[in-house]
């Protein structure tokens, strides 16, 4: 692609146009993520406790002047850059940001931010308080000592901000949770490559899996990959959490419950060890009878005996 603007470039000096200063800023205009935009700020008119968006804009400065004083600020501000480079100063630590960055401030910490005189930014940012502002930015790990992230999917993230911006320029509506789902997309594109979906470690999400499989793990055609499938959850990722909060793998436990059911019917009821191994979700008589001797150290013919 920069091959080919390339091309277009010495063409229109060549064959159209001899001004090389001219062309330069004809052909830099038509990289710019909004052409003839230097500044657009919109504001959203919501309040919400735990998490509000403020506002948005687009900044491009190659028109826009910057403000190279220490400052502080009463809300969270996340920028995207665009395209060009700038310096952000925090505290007393010092950053290079550039094309595909993402730099947070925070409602805490005195900084100053400015683009390079040669190749100024142009940047998408949004502005946003709230009880969870702190959180995210924790989880993100953002701090004033790392302020600065690499963006994950940039492509994907300007394609989805341009809609974005493009509209409201336009003036053809856009709803506050267009811009929340904006926001949201590109937080995700910091989270660290380690990081594990902050909701299925909620003990309420384990709690979840734990009645599902309560209502489900008598019947032989139960398995873990059912289970994953039916929370919306990979098979790998499951296993992981459900051991991280529990301290027992999922298959131990699924076996678990099924045995102490079986222990039950062995107990209560007069059916035959291999109907109750049905009745209790195994699939395999004699796994059942090996599986059953290893957990109790009897027989279910001695179990039931006691």
């Amino acid at each position: 692609m920069e091959f080919f603007r390339l091309v277009l470039y010495f063409f229109i000096i060549f064959f159209v146009d001899s001004n090389p200063e001219k062309c330069y800023n004809f052909f830099m205009e038509q990289n710019r993520f909004i052409c003839k935009r230097e500044y657009t700020k919109i504001f959203l008119g919501r309040q919400e406790k735990e998490l509000c968006l403020c506002s948005a804009g687009y900044n491009d400065f190659r028109y826009v002047k910057p403000q190279y004083f220490m400052r502080t600020q009463t809300q969270y501000t996340i920028h995207f850059v665009l395209s060009g480079r700038g310096t952000l100063n925090v505290e007393s630590n010092s950053f290079s940001v550039g094309k595909h960055q993402i730099f947070l401030l925070n409602n805490q910490s005195k900084f100053s931010y400015y683009p390079d005189d040669r190749d100024p930014w142009e940047y998408i940012w949004f502005d946003f308080y709230g009880e969870l502002a702190p959180v995210y930015a924790r989880q993100f790990d953002f701090s004033s000592e790392t302020p600065v992230a690499e963006c994950a999917f940039a492509q994907k993230l300007r394609s989805e901000l341009f809609s974005l911006f493009s509209r409201c320029i336009e003036k053809r509506p856009v709803s506050y949770f267009e811009f929340l789902s904006a926001f949201f997309l590109l937080l995700s594109s910091v989270s660290p490559e380690n990081d594990e979906t902050v909701f299925f470690y909620h003990p309420n999400y384990i709690e979840e899996t734990e009645r599902f499989i309560e209502l489900h793990y008598l019947s032989k055609e139960f398995s873990v990959q059912y289970l994953a499938d039916c929370m919306h959850i990979s098979h790998s990722h499951l296993c992981k959490i459900f051991k991280k909060h529990k301290g027992i793998s999922i298959i131990s436990y699924i076996i678990e419950l099924r045995l102490r059911h079986a222990a039950e019917l062995l107990k209560k009821t007069g059916y035959s060890a291999r109907e109750i191994a049905e009745m209790s979700g195994f699939g395999e008589y004699e796994y059942f009878l090996k599986t059953f001797k290893r957990r109790f150290g009897i027989t279910t013919g001695e179990f039931r005996a006691r």
